[in-house]
């Protein structure tokens, strides 16, 4: 057992306790508070215990002095330091002194430690007849009634707060943030009377009475309680009444054989998994009630680096941030935060590299990069260490320990038991989700006797019925087992009051973030390169060259009694328009799939995601179309005007019509396929389908299966509308008596509109499909 200290700041006793954690620095939530005179940093150390008490998580400007005697490692050890030592903490903003000393003071000197969930502050607030509740900033012009909060989801204008009538207030959210939040959903619209609740950011208010409210602020250090968690998969169970608490500041390791559930945990968090009993708190909201608000909350680094490998490090997060954070967040803002962020994980200097180009380290950096600009209070990385050398995984295990040494949560799944430095507990948990551990690392060897973490691995996994189950954790020291779950909930809960005083917000931003994702496909389309750009446009040339290479001089005119060659060039120019539209999608949704659930748990709707991908791939497509008839005019002429359009009119309206059609099939088969290989056999058999059921190898008569297939086929409508714009019964005369051919107004207008409506169709099933495929719940 490790002889007490104390630590003395400024006249103030701190003793220290095993198995806690004590931040050192001049914010309000630092468990040994500095006075400002002395507080260069926010956060400037770490005191915890692993075998004995040591100092780390010091500034990298910082010089640190025990006693008389200069420190020049990264952690201070203080074994065996005696009685009255100095510790003193040096850096360019000033210079801090801890006193140490050995033994417990006094009981009347105790300095009680705050609750791991303690707000940031509790303030109150004169109401006006409009009250403006938005960021802080410079450039919000002066107004009589205006409550600033922090926070980067948070808007200039985030919501008004109307007075209506005495005691009514009607709440507004602004559209241009992260969203008003009432009894845990976003609201466009609300009614609030005294005694009702709502939370912008990190703020939740309560009208206490008619012109006051009242703001409970919470900080960005947050507790996460989980309580007698069970979910289940597939039919069968995934967790088993696990419990456990991790504080802010804390890193909590997740160990166990494959099956032990480890993954599922983070998809319960994550709202990914159907939890049959217990409940999550993270800040005081419970999931099963606030998770609209809480996912805003959680960040999530899965195994593998889901990011785009072809863009720029600063393109990926760039971005994100516009995703992620406030819309009316200003480009210079956007972009000093997210060098900040990436100056805090060390990879500044490689922000105009692309991301391929990178090391895996740098990769998984960028990719923890993403989920902090969101400002969340737990980081959740699941194998954080996969795939890297041990130097690199030493590294990320910094970074993570620098991340909650700056007041975040963080809680890891990791196969590498060598790599648990600077982590505070570990959960064991044994196949079906059950845990059987909850401690300090320093302790999991010795609770099992077990001689290394290999053993511990093969038994439990071996043999999971022979190892109990672990103690559950309650969220406080003074709370009871059974009352862990409550211990974090905040005493005024938010409440609406009738589900008619309130109305429901729309999903986040979708114009905006559809804007967003344009210019991402746009850099994505530019990021592959003159070559593959070419190699689109060569595609569209070889269409159009072929095809006015089997026409014949009179091209797509009656210049004689007949043309028929003209049938068979008509057809080789809509089969490449077929054949052009559906590569350009077919594999766009479901190579970027993992990316695509990334940021849906952000926020990200599938509606933006689709919308994105359709609006940039018509443009591609109608150039195409464009391209392959450019080069059919230049060698053979065009159809005879009619209907008041010109030759070329009457060639590209057909083709962009079939070329948009198709794109959209190609996006339902990609939105649709789990995998890649399973897209190429689907955008296969389409096109097979297209070419055979286009009406020119056979007859489509009024009957048969055929027939009504052919209803649903690009190709078919798309040759109908060429074939009815240009006569084509005149000028190949031998032609199947198609019906859809028919040179007149009407049918044009039925055989495009067609292809319109097909078009519409393809698109709200590629958004359904892809909506379901994201949330399996």
């Amino acid at each position: 057992m490790t002889d007490p200290l104390t630590i003395e700041v400024d006249g103030t006793r701190t003793p220290l306790v095993q198995g806690r954690t004590y931040r050192v620095g001049g914010a309000p939530d630092c468990e040994i508070r500095l006075p400002d005179s002395a507080a260069p940093a926010p956060m400037l150390a770490r005191i915890r215990h692993l075998h004995h008490w040591t100092v780390g998580g010091f500034p990298g400007d910082a010089r640190i002095w025990l006693g008389d005697a200069e420190v020049t490692g990264a952690v201070v050890h203080l074994r065996d330091v005696p009685d009255g030592t100095d510790l003193v903490i040096s850096t360019p903003a000033g210079r801090a002194r801890l006193h140490i000393l050995r033994g417990t003071p006094p009981p009347e000197a105790r300095v009680p430690r705050p609750r791991a969930d303690d707000d940031a502050g509790s303030r109150t607030h004169r109401l006006g007849e409009v009250t403006v509740i938005g960021r802080e900033d410079a450039d919000a012009g002066p107004h009589e009634h205006r409550i600033a909060i922090p926070g980067w989801g948070v808007a200039v204008e985030q919501a008004t707060l109307k007075h209506v009538a005495p005691g009514q207030y009607h709440l507004r959210d602004g559209g241009r943030g992260n969203g008003t939040f009432v009894d845990g959903r976003a609201v466009s619209w609300a009614r609030i009377t005294p005694g009702m609740s709502f939370s912008v950011g990190r703020s939740r208010f309560t009208l206490v009475r008619d012109g006051e409210l009242r703001e409970r602020r919470f900080a960005t250090a947050a507790t996460l309680s989980v309580w007698r968690l069970s979910a289940e998969h597939g039919g069968g169970p995934a967790l088993r009444d696990l419990s456990f608490t991790v504080g802010p500041g804390e890193v909590l390791a997740v160990l166990g054989p494959s099956g032990a559930g480890k993954s599922s945990l983070f998809k319960a968090l994550l709202g990914e998994l159907r939890v049959t009993h217990g409940r999550v708190t993270l800040q005081g909201l419970d999931s099963r009630t606030d998770f609209d608000q809480l996912r805003l909350l959680l960040g999530f680094v899965p195994q593998d680096d889901d990011l785009h490998r072809t863009l720029t490090a600063r393109q990926v997060l760039d971005y994100a941030a516009r995703l992620r954070l406030a819309s009316d967040t200003g480009s210079a803002r956007r972009r000093a935060h997210v060098d900040a962020v990436c100056e805090e994980l060390g990879i500044a200097d490689r922000l105009d590299v692309r991301v391929e180009r990178l090391s895996g380290g740098q990769r998984k950096r960028v990719s923890l990069a993403l989920e902090i600009l969101g400002d969340p209070s737990l980081l959740m990385l699941d194998e954080p260490t996969s795939g890297l050398d041990a130097g690199a995984a030493r590294e990320v295990m910094r970074t993570l320990r620098g991340i909650a040494d700056r007041g975040r949560t963080v809680v890891l799944v990791t196969h590498s038991t060598d790599q648990l430095v600077g982590v505070d507990k570990v959960l064991v948990m044994a196949p079906g989700g059950r845990p059987v551990f909850f401690g300090p690392p320093g302790e999991v060897l010795a609770a099992f006797e077990a001689p290394d973490f290999p053993s511990l691995m093969v038994r439990i996994g071996s043999a999971p019925d022979t190892v109990p189950d672990a103690p559950r954790t309650p969220a406080d020291p003074d709370t009871r087992p059974d009352d862990a779950g409550r211990a974090t909930a905040p005493a005024d809960t938010p409440s609406a009051g009738p589900a008619t005083e309130a109305k429901r917000r729309p999903g986040g931003r979708p114009l905006r973030r559809t804007a967003v994702l344009v210019r991402r496909e746009l850099a994505l389309l530019h990021a592959r390169g003159p070559a593959a750009l070419a190699g689109l446009m060569a595609l569209a040339v070889l269409c159009g060259g072929f095809a006015a290479l089997v026409a014949s001089d009179q091209g797509l005119a009656v210049t004689g009694p007949d043309n028929p060659k003209a049938l068979q060039a008509l057809n080789l120019l809509l089969i490449g328009a077929v054949l052009c539209g559906q590569a350009l999608t077919y594999s766009n949704v479901v190579s970027e799939f993992t990316i695509i659930r990334r940021e849906f748990r952000t926020g990200v709707s599938p509606g933006p995601v689709i919308a994105s991908k359709f609006l940039v791939h018509t443009l591609v497509g109608t150039a195409q179309a464009g391209v392959s008839v450019a080069v059919f005019r230049w060698i053979r002429p065009g159809p005879t005007p009619a209907f008041g359009l010109d030759a070329t009119t009457m060639t590209v309206l057909p083709l962009v019509g079939t070329v948009v059609c198709s794109m959209a099939l190609g996006l339902l088969i990609s939105a649709t396929a789990d995998r890649l290989e399973r897209a190429v056999t689907l955008a296969t058999v389409a096109s097979v389908c297209q070419v055979a059921l286009n009406g020119v190898p056979f007859a489509l008569d009024g009957s048969g299966l055929p027939y009504w297939a052919a209803m649903f086929v690009p190709g078919r409508w798309g040759l109908a509308a060429a074939a009815a714009l240009t006569d084509v019964r005149r000028l190949a005369p031998d032609a199947a008596a198609d019906a859809l051919w028919e040179h007149g107004g009407r049918q044009v207008l039925i055989d495009l509109g067609m292809l319109a409506l097909l078009t519409a169709v393809f698109v709200w099933a590629s958004w359904l499909v892809l909506r379901r495929r994201l949330r399996p719940l």
